[in-house]
C-alpha cells in the first residue's frame, strides 16, 4: 500500500519511486520524495503529504530500476544550513509550511549515488512531523509493487548519530589524535590553504583533510 508506508502515523518517509501513480499525483515514474502526514496522522504516498521531491533522476543518468547497485544517504542535522551554491536542489510544497518552525528546525538531505550533491534539501522540524515517546523512533524499510513486480534488495546499511563536537566524533584510538584535533583550527598546512570547514555550526559539513594532513580518520 503506497510503497508500504501508507497508513503509518507519526512517520517521515523517503521514497524511491519507479512508477507513476497518477491517482496519487506522482511527479513522474522515477523520482525521490519526502512525505509525512504529521503528528498522530497517517502518512501516504499521495501529493497531500508531499514535502519535497526530485524528478530528474533519469536526466542525471540515475536509473534506479536498471538492476545495478545504487547508494543513498539520508542526512538530518540541527539548524537550517541553506547553501544553494553548493547544494542547489531545494524544493518544497505548500504542505511543508506547517513543519517549518523556529524550534526544533533541522535540514534534511537525500543523496542518491552522488554523495557530494543532495537531490533533496529541505528544512524540517521533526517534532511537528512525529510525536515520539521519549524521543525514540524506529528506522526501517518498506516496499511494494501493487500488481507489478520488482526485485528490491538492501545489501548494506548503517545508522550514524550526528556529532557536533569534533572531539566526540574523533575516534579515541588514532595515533595522532591530538594533532588531528589541532589541525581542525589551522587555516593552512605546509603553506597551503586547507579546504573544507570544521564543525562550527549545527548542520555544517565535516572538515576534509588535504595537503598531507595526518587527520585522515576523524571527521
Amino acid at each position: 500500500n503506497e510503497l508500504g508506508y501508507g497508513g503509518i502515523t507519526d512517520s517521515v518517509a523517503i521514497e524511491f519511486d519507479m512508477y507513476n501513480n497518477k491517482e496519487l499525483e506522482d511527479v513522474n515514474d522515477m523520482h525521490v520524495a519526502v512525505h509525512t502526514g504529521g503528528c498522530r496522522l497517517e502518512n501516504s504516498g499521495s501529493s497531500a503529504t508531499l514535502l519535497s521531491s526530485y524528478s530528474q533522476l533519469r536526466g542525471t543518468n540515475r536509473f534506479l530500476q536498471d538492476g545495478d547497485y545504487h547508494t543513498a544517504k539520508i542526512q538530518y542535522s540541527p539548524g537550517v544550513d541553506f547553501n544553494p551554491d553548493t547544494q542547489p536542489n531545494w524544493s518544497s510544497s505548500a504542505h511543508l509550511q506547517q513543519f517549518v518552525k523556529s524550534d526544533g528546525i533541522g535540514t534534511l538531505r537525500v543523496f542518491v549515488d552522488d554523495m557530494a550533491t543532495a537531490v533533496i534539501n529541505v528544512p524540517l522540524s521533526l517534532k511537528y512531523a512525529m510525536r515520539l515517546t521519549g524521543g525514540q523512533a524506529y528506522v526501517g524499510f518498506t516496499a511494494s509493487t501493487g500488481s507489478m513486480w520488482q526485485n528490491q534488495d538492501i545489501l548494506e546499511w548503517k545508522f550514524l548519530e550526528y556529532h557536533p563536537d569534533p572531539e566526540a566524533a574523533c575516534p579515541v584510538g588514532i595515533t595522532s589524535r591530538a594533532q588531528c584535533l589541532q589541525e581542525k583550527s589551522w587555516p593552512t598546512f605546509q603553506g597551503q590553504t586547507l579546504t573544507g570547514s570544521p564543525y562550527l555550526e549545527p548542520g555544517g559539513e565535516p572538515w576534509t583533510p588535504e595537503q598531507g594532513s595526518v587527520c585522515t580518520t576523524c571527521p
